[in-house]
């Protein structure tokens, strides 16, 4: 792991002059303290305090050029990079241009680092994920998923995530209660129906709410899970995300409520 650390550090002191490494220190401000080997670097700004990131016109390059940088550098270690996007279908065009632009020029940055490009390649997987029924044929984000496999510059694999079966949620129940099929069959179909049709977003919701509320507990008189499907057929589950979230929300406790009130207007 050491050996990958410095690894790291060295292609980044290879690539990045000392005025790229205190860019990178001001878009990341625990970059110094997680490379303390580069933090010797002078931290090189003209007398106005203004670095030439800040200048008009060189802003939006010089960050995708260092971003691309750290990207590579991180790869060459040997060590896999995960980036993730997630909810895809919100992403302003601006975002999902700039998300496609990188995945395409990836490696064709001129920079001054020996650095495998083909190393690069292998090291990193890019995931993004989006619902279909809320993205359009001709939209922005099925474009320019089609422009980067056109580019040749990446393997695009694209899964489809449908509902779970009743079969399905048999297994996963019956995996998770350590109890066989024929047990738990019944209670399978009934959070099959009253999650539209196996949503697996809403099967997690749905058994955590009938856990929540005392509808599926453990029965330590007779060692294993119990419900009453009756009672489960009355547990009502929420027709929208948006009105899901809020639910779970409301449950928070009061402090920490007012935190997430805070942060989200951060």
């Amino acid at each position: 792991m050491m050996k990958s650390f410095h690894e790291v550090c060295r292609c980044i002191f290879a690539a990045v002059d000392s005025e790229g490494f205190d860019q990178l220190c001001d878009l990341m401000p625990n970059f110094a303290r997680l490379f303390p080997l580069l933090s010797s670097r002078s931290n090189n700004r003209d007398q106005s305090g203004i670095s030439s990131m800040d200048k008009v016109g060189s802003a939006n390059k010089r960050r995708a050029y260092l971003f691309h940088v750290l990207l590579k550098s991180l790869c060459s270690a040997g060590r896999p990079v995960l980036l993730s996007f997630d909810d895809l279908q919100w992403s302003e065009s601006f975002a999902i241009e700039r998300m496609a632009d990188f995945i395409v020029n990836y490696m064709n940055i001129h920079d001054t680092s020996k650095v495998s490009g083909e190393t690069c390649r292998r090291g990193l997987l890019i995931v993004g994920t989006f619902r279909c029924e809320e993205v359009k044929e001709s939209g922005d984000l099925i474009e320019r998923i089609n422009h980067i496999k056109q580019s040749g510059r990446a393997n695009v694999t694209i899964l489809t995530v449908g509902e779970l079966t009743k079969v399905d949620i048999t297994k996963l129940i019956s995996a998770k209660l350590y109890l066989p099929w024929r047990y738990t069959r019944e209670l399978a179909g009934l959070v099959h129906g009253k999650t539209a049709r196996g949503n697996p977003f809403f099967v997690i919701q749905f058994l955590r709410s009938i856990i929540q509320n005392k509808m599926l507990e453990f029965s330590i008189k007779h060692r294993q899970w119990m419900w009453d499907c009756d009672v489960v057929d009355m547990q009502m589950i929420s027709d929208g995300v948006a009105k899901l979230l809020t639910t779970t929300f409301s449950k928070l406790p009061f402090n920490l409520m007012q935190t997430a009130k805070i942060v989200s207007c951060l």
